[in-house]
């Protein structure tokens, strides 16, 4: 019997629970209930390969009920550029001293490639204004269409409060460039790791001389081979 797809029909693929999930703890998930058309934010706070996942779930109508009930949950995250998502199985929940649900490892998940741009690896120095509050810390990977950003959080952790969709300002000397810009972007996702919180973005509305500039940094490095 097939199945309903997760992810839609255009673009995706299929990989097998042996293939990486392209998922870590601290990811954001969203949750949805079988034949719901609401969703939840969870987080990811632990797995066991090939066996379960542990997410903390906010109180969800209706969740426990579908405990056992194979295949009732459907899950959806991103990582690395890409949409994931799969169905899975509730097989335990507590609520106590937090609300967690154990799901069942998936046997597949759809990925649909959300960058139209190619990435490269990068440790640029920058500063992002959030709320007429500026934050320390570097871009991390960048492209035509966006870059990551991971806070510098060394010192006592600021309350961030940076949210999906937020309008943000980054100040950056690019390389090769000893003229600082700003450049405008919106937040695409969040992800806290090891008390360390990096987000994703896009840029919005980039010059055209931005773009040149981020072409000839990319150029230079897109192409060495970095141990």
């Amino acid at each position: 019997m097939t199945r309903n797809r997760p992810m839609g029909k255009t673009g995706d693929q299929a990989i097998n629970q042996k293939e990486q999930l392209g998922i870590t703890v601290g990811i954001n998930l969203r949750i949805q209930l079988r034949g719901s058309k609401d969703t939840w934010n969870g987080n990811l706070v632990g797995m066991a390969a090939d066996r379960y996942l542990i997410a903390e779930v906010p109180a969800i109508p209706g969740l426990w009920v579908k405990l056992h009930q194979t295949n009732n949950i459907i899950v959806r995250y991103l990582h690395g550029g890409k949409a994931y998502g799969f169905y899975s199985t509730l097989i335990a929940a507590m609520n106590e001293p937090v609300r967690l649900a154990f799901l069942a490892y998936p046997e597949k998940i759809e990925t649909v490639n959300l960058r139209k741009f190619q990435r490269v690896p990068c440790l640029i120095p920058a500063a992002v204004s959030m709320n007429g509050v500026s934050h320390q810390g570097a871009f991390t990977d960048m492209s035509e269409g966006g870059c990551s950003f991971l806070f510098d959080q060394s010192g006592a952790a600021p309350d961030l409060g940076v949210q999906i969709a937020d309008e943000i300002v980054f100040s950056v000397c690019l390389i090769g460039s000893s003229k600082e810009r700003e450049i405008r972007a919106i937040v695409r996702n969040v992800r806290t790791a090891d008390k360390r919180t990096s987000i994703g973005t896009q840029f919005h509305e980039p010059g055209d001389d931005l773009l040149e500039s981020i072409r000839s940094y990319m150029g230079k490095v897109g192409n060495l081979d970095v141990p």
